[in-house]
């Protein structure tokens, strides 16, 4: 496994890529692996304590006082300040009970979530060809090789990377071409017509590919496993929701949103944001890559044809795909200026 020339050797571009996810994989640790999980059904727990018994108070107040004592926006006030009470102090004590009552067991969670995280990243990596193949992936044809690998090794000269990836082929419908840390996956689907046929149809192939593979040399494959390995608790438990409330089963979709909506609420509006921050500047300076090595006009063309070219089948990997930059504006900055 070789890195592309600007590093130095696979360490310096492992750990090129680990920083490029370093903000967005603490994050995602400490919200996977502190105890945050449980603080947020204490917060819930204690805003709805807080609004129920401010409504039984107002009740029992109203009923001694009489009806005319309290105004129906008078009551659902109180109301709502109980809950917002409950909440802060829910928030409060859970806090204190996660950081000052037990610093050392809070240190001690992400210390262990910290070791387990890393070791299970290193042994995506090693057995990354296996858990490849394991989901279906498969070697190249001759006949697939003949036609990607001359293309790959224009590219990689033209990006000037030291060596290629190993690469496997994704059949079905597929018109993805994923950088995992070792490889790149090309849906069998792109060496068909669905990009168009004869020098238009390779040249579209041509710009994906090398999107793809200058993914694979920043390592941005590597930091999208790191965040993952760092929050394997919430990727677990965000994908099983996911899973649930995509049955027809109306029940049973209810029973997943009520079980697991605390992973929805950090992995959509905590750890997202700040995936994004990093993941929008990333994919940006992958399209500006590409581009310089003459191959913008046609990735410009083949996003409009085929619009997000990592897209997630997982829950976890459609909240990853949902952070890149919007269509439109990437459209826009590969275009000459006015």
């Amino acid at each position: 496994m070789g890195g592309p020339s600007g590093h130095a050797g696979t360490a310096g571009w492992i750990a090129a890529g680990v920083r490029r996810r370093g903000a967005a994989a603490a994050v995602t640790l400490v919200c996977a692996w502190s105890g945050v999980w449980l603080a947020i059904w204490l917060l819930v727990a204690d805003a709805l304590a807080g609004a129920l018994l401010s409504a039984l108070g107002s009740s029992i107040s109203a009923a001694l006082v009489g009806s005319n004592g309290t105004s129906p926006g008078g009551a659902a006030l109180s109301v709502a300040g109980g809950a917002l009470r409950g909440a802060a102090a829910g928030l409060v004590s859970s806090l204190v009970s996660l950081v000052v009552d037990e610093p050392l067991q809070f240190l001690a969670a992400l210390g262990g979530g910290l070791l387990v995280s890393l070791g299970l990243l290193a042994a995506c990596v090693a057995l990354e060809p296996w858990l490849l193949r394991l989901r279906g992936f498969r070697r190249m044809s001759r006949r697939e090789a003949s036609r990607v690998m001359p293309l790959l090794e224009v590219e990689a000269a033209d990006l000037r990377l030291a060596s290629l990836p190993l690469v496997l082929m994704a059949d079905g419908d597929d018109l993805r071409v994923r950088a995992y840390a070792r490889h790149l996956v090309i849906g069998r689907s792109l060496l068909g017509e669905e990009i168009g046929d004869g020098p238009a149809g390779d040249a579209a192939l041509d710009a994906v590919l090398c999107h793809g593979l200058q993914h694979w040399a920043a390592g941005d494959g590597m930091g999208d496993l790191l965040v993952r390995c760092c929050g394997l608790p919430l990727v677990v438990l965000y994908n099983a929701g996911y899973r649930l409330t995509q049955q027809g089963n109306g029940l049973i979709a209810l029973v997943g949103w009520v079980l697991l909506w605390p992973a929805w609420l950090l992995v959509r509006l905590i750890i997202r944001p700040i995936v994004a921050v990093a993941s929008r500047d990333q994919e940006y300076a992958t399209d500006r890559a590409v581009a310089a090595t003459g191959r913008g006009e046609a990735l410009h063309r083949v996003l409009s044809l085929l619009g997000e070219l990592e897209p997630g089948q997982s829950g976890w990997d459609r909240v990853i795909a949902a952070t890149h930059p919007p269509l439109e504006l990437r459209l826009e900055a590969l275009e000459p200026p006015p």
